[in-house]
């Protein structure tokens, strides 16, 4: 028994009360959880893997972490923004990021877990389409090469809003007029709470090999 970390980004973190009804998958996360582990969500807004080293995310988690924890990490969103802060290439500083977050990990004698991004809701001629390019991809390349297990996210999500639709897609994103946005949100990014619970699940479900999740998944 121990610690479950969540490392990524805002379509994982936990939101502050004026960013309602925006919410992150993590913050759904802990009743998908066995008994006596805990969740420990940093994941943050706006967070890449190069900004998680830079920033001192990672290293203040790595200095929270004990033997037989385990790390969830999950970065993509903004992997390819074009600040120097966050910008990274998939199969090079990205997997680099990566692959050093793996070693520091493992020295601690902690578990890491390596989870694809969710796709965003962007449809072309009715069909939702792949926007996070090769960085899924590259994530599975360093799980193969350094041993790690790997869990493909985008791809049931992107399924999942083909099925539902453009329309009723929208009910997983923060969209809407609400008191936080009196003039109304059309978020494709974000996640509503509907959204992040159904998020939330669908990573139990994918996760549920592992140690930490509730046997009720398997």
């Amino acid at each position: 028994m121990g610690t479950v970390f969540l490392l990524g980004d805002s379509t994982c973190a936990t939101k502050m009360p004026n960013a309602w009804p925006e919410a992150g998958w993590g913050m759904c996360f802990a009743p998908f959880l066995a008994w006596g582990w805990r969740l420990d969500n940093r994941a943050v807004n706006g967070l890449s893997s190069r900004l998680a080293l830079s920033g001192g995310v990672f290293e203040r988690l790595a200095s929270s972490l004990s033997s037989g924890d385990w790390v969830v990490i999950q970065f993509g969103h903004n992997e390819d923004k074009p600040d120097e802060a966050r910008h990274t290439w998939p199969w090079t500083t990205y997997g680099e990021n990566l692959a050093y977050m793996i070693t520091r990990i493992r020295m601690k004698g902690a578990f890491p877990v390596l989870l694809s991004s969710i796709e965003r809701r962007r449809f072309r001629e009715g069909k939702a389409y792949d926007t996070l390019g090769e960085y899924p991809w590259a994530m599975a390349a360093v799980a193969v090469r350094l041993g790690v297990p790997f869990f493909d996210l985008t791809t049931p999500t992107l399924h999942l809003l083909d099925a539902l639709g453009e329309e009723a897609s929208r009910r997983l994103f923060n969209q809407g007029i609400w008191p936080n946005y009196p003039d109304g949100v059309e978020d494709n990014t974000h996640l509503s709470l509907y959204g992040a619970e159904c998020i939330a699940g669908m990573a139990a479900r994918l996760l549920s090999s592992l140690p930490f999740i509730n046997s009720d998944m398997r």
